[in-house]
């Protein structure tokens, strides 16, 4: 979720759509438009697993398109009546297709034609929030103040200079991915999932994440243009433990992670004299290597049921604790250092 660029590129598609003769709340609906799908951002107060689970469906899919439009056009209309509903509606759909638009540029995996087909789609070009994007859409945004009177030529020539970026970036995505099929195939492993990912801040550099037959995960980071490649970091495969296959019975959290996530990965730690069993799951594109960042939990609250230390550290993990008995107790989310806990089975 970014709605920095979500705004500021729902603001250039409603002045390159429109010239200066504009009925009042066109404006409003297309840029509120580009905000809409990201309310299901309320879904978080349950669970960040349950809004990973349907975030990149429901109001991300084409299906839902029209209704969050609408409902968006019938908002504005309460306050707007130069315009018609349809019209409207119309610029408000508008806004919301630049939103998926965006979130398939920034990396985001979205099930496009959810419900028929649950499969996600992306195209990584950059980052989320990637400040190279922000910057162009920035420049747009002070061209459409400076310019008021050319707004449409403003707006055209900053998505102009957007694409301009995705082909500079796709080039060395093309350069990167051919490095990376040189030093994946290195000892003829089967390569079971891929996927790639823009660096943040970078035009040049990629990560790639991969999952073998033997269900070892491993990540690169690899330069496009010198195609200079390193492993980041390799995990053994977690999922098939007798911990791990019991969690996705027992707790909600891992239920609703794992079947979005073919980078997920389980650990589990016993219980000692301080600390309560635990079980977590993350996917290794949440993860770094120890020596790249801090441990995000590390020295939080709740220390007990904190994810066992390992190679990795990982802003997201998907699990829950147990008791005494060794019944499950509680479903556990980490972000970063905040901890979200309910019942196992809510939700």
């Amino acid at each position: 979720m970014d709605p920095v660029s979500h705004l500021l590129l729902a603001r250039l598609v409603a002045a390159a759509r429109d010239g200066r003769h504009r009925p009042r709340g066109i404006v409003a609906a297309t840029v509120l438009g580009g905000l809409a799908p990201d309310i299901d951002a309320g879904l978080m107060a349950l669970g960040w697993d349950v809004y990973l689970r349907w975030h990149d469906a429901g109001t991300h899919a084409l299906v839902g398109t029209a209704p969050v439009a609408l409902l968006t056009a019938v908002f504005v209309r309460t306050w707007s009546r130069q315009a018609s509903l349809g019209t409207l509606t119309l610029a408000a759909w508008f806004g919301v297709l630049s939103h998926l638009a965006f979130d398939l540029y920034s990396g985001a995996g979205i099930r496009v034609l959810w419900p028929l087909l649950d499969s996600a789609w992306t195209l990584p070009i950059v980052a989320m929030a990637d400040p190279l994007a922000v910057a162009v859409m920035l420049l747009g945004a002070g061209a459409l103040w400076v310019w008021p009177r050319q707004p449409r030529a403003a707006a055209l020539l900053t998505l102009a200079l957007l694409v301009v970026l995705a082909g500079v970036k796709m080039t060395t995505r093309l350069l990167a991915s051919k490095a990376y099929q040189a030093v994946a195939s290195v000892g003829a492993p089967v390569v079971t999932n891929e996927a790639v990912e823009a660096v943040w801040g970078s035009w040049r550099t990629w990560l790639f994440f991969d999952r073998l037959a033997d269900g070892r995960l491993r990540a690169w980071e690899i330069d496009g243009p010198s195609r200079a490649a390193r492993v980041r970091f390799s995990l053994p495969d977690g999922r098939t433990t007798q911990d791990a296959q019991a969690s996705r019975l027992q707790f909600s959290t891992v239920r609703n992670f794992v079947p979005a996530h073919p980078f997920a990965f389980a650990v589990a730690r016993p219980a000692d004299a301080e600390r309560l069993a635990v079980v977590f799951w993350s996917d290794a594109r949440f993860c770094w290597a120890a020596s790249e960042q801090a441990d995000p939990q590390e020295g939080a609250p709740h220390q007990d049921v904190r994810p066992p230390v390992g190679v990795v550290r990982c802003a997201l993990w998907f699990g829950g604790s147990y008791d005494a008995q060794s019944s499950a107790y509680e479903s556990l989310v980490w972000l970063g250092g905040h901890l979200q806990r309910r019942s196992p089975l809510r939700w």
